[in-house]
């Protein structure tokens, strides 16, 4: 029923199928130290998307959680490289804003932000802000919304609900 995807073309025949996609990732890359080979490494296991951070601050780039922005370094402008050279996709759903730009400038491809919400409907560094949501859409990148009680709120939905979620959906999409 689940077809293990290493390739586009997995993911469409999944769809053509009915059955469900599996693209396997990792939230954050902090396993790779500063050993660029280990994405290869990673890659040659099956994985097939990692996470610049997750939520904190590693060799790569700066979580959401620091306090300090100081963007993608140097070494995560080569990471980003070598990942785009194998074909492994990037997420930045748990980096920093300025991580996340630089990345979608770093990257000659589109990149993602798997799960998160709009930070003009609920402000929280854990959703993105507009500046953000346009560079990676503006690259072609893909932007999945979070469906998390905590995080994809608003105003006029504090409790998370389906209305809740569609509200950051919209905007998003907007």
């Amino acid at each position: 029923f689940i077809i293990r995807c290493e390739v586009v073309d997995d993911i469409h025949r999944a769809h053509r199928e009915g059955r469900i996609a599996l693209v396997p990732a990792q939230e954050g890359a902090a396993m790779i130290e500063n050993e660029l080979d280990r994405i290869e490494i990673l890659y040659g296991f099956g994985l097939r998307m990692l996470g610049i951070c997750y939520s904190e601050s590693n060799a790569l780039g700066t979580g959401l959680k620091e306090v300090r922005d100081g963007g993608l370094t140097a070494f995560g402008k080569r990471a980003v490289a070598r990942m785009n050279e194998v074909g492994m996709a990037i997420d930045c759903a748990h980096a920093s804003d300025q991580t996340t730009l630089d990345t979608v400038a770093a990257s000659n491809k589109p990149i993602f932000l798997t799960h998160t919400g709009a930070r003009a409907l609920w402000d929280i560094k854990r959703l993105a802000p507009d500046e953000v949501i346009k560079a990676v859409a503006g690259k072609g990148g893909v932007i999945g919304i979070e469906a998390a009680p905590h995080t994809t709120i608003t105003e006029r939905h504090p409790l998370h609900d389906i209305e809740s979620f569609m509200e950051h959906f919209e905007y998003v999409s907007d």
